[in-house]
């Protein structure tokens, strides 16, 4: 195949594709306009008052609360201890991260002055620079 010929059916290609595209996007567009056009019409025919709350008269005794606010707060308890949760695990493998990193920092430290090794200096560098690291 000449160059002109890969080249044109690159282009055709392209075509295509952006125009099967453009079709799909219409359509979802057309689609989720209508139905947010049919609930705005719902809400605004079912409601015929006016937008203004009416006033209440607050009573003296505390109300009872739902089973949806009890609910509600259990949720948000269970949210706020699992969040502690996951803090308190990071931090203990933070902690663990850098005390793992200390050791073989420490234990390639060693190494290095025993043998002066080129390898165990890389290896010294390479674990002093993870420990510092996770110290900053």
């Amino acid at each position: 195949m000449s160059w002109f010929k890969v080249f044109s059916a690159v282009v055709v290609a392209n075509i295509v594709s952006w125009i099967i595209i453009s079709i799909i996007g219409w359509f979802i567009f057309f689609v989720v306009l209508d139905s947010f056009n049919d609930t705005l019409t719902e809400r605004l025919s079912t409601n015929g008052k006016s937008g203004f709350p009416e006033i209440s008269v607050p009573s003296y005794s505390p109300a009872a609360p739902t089973e949806e606010e009890t609910g509600a707060q259990k949720a948000r308890e269970e949210r706020l201890a699992a969040d502690q949760r996951r803090a308190r695990n990071q931090a203990e493998q933070r902690r663990n991260a850098i005390a793992s990193s200390k050791e073989m920092c420490d234990f390639w430290t060693s190494e290095y002055r025993k043998d002066g090794n080129p390898k165990s200096q890389a290896y010294k560098e390479m674990a002093c620079s993870r420990y510092r690291n996770l110290l900053n």
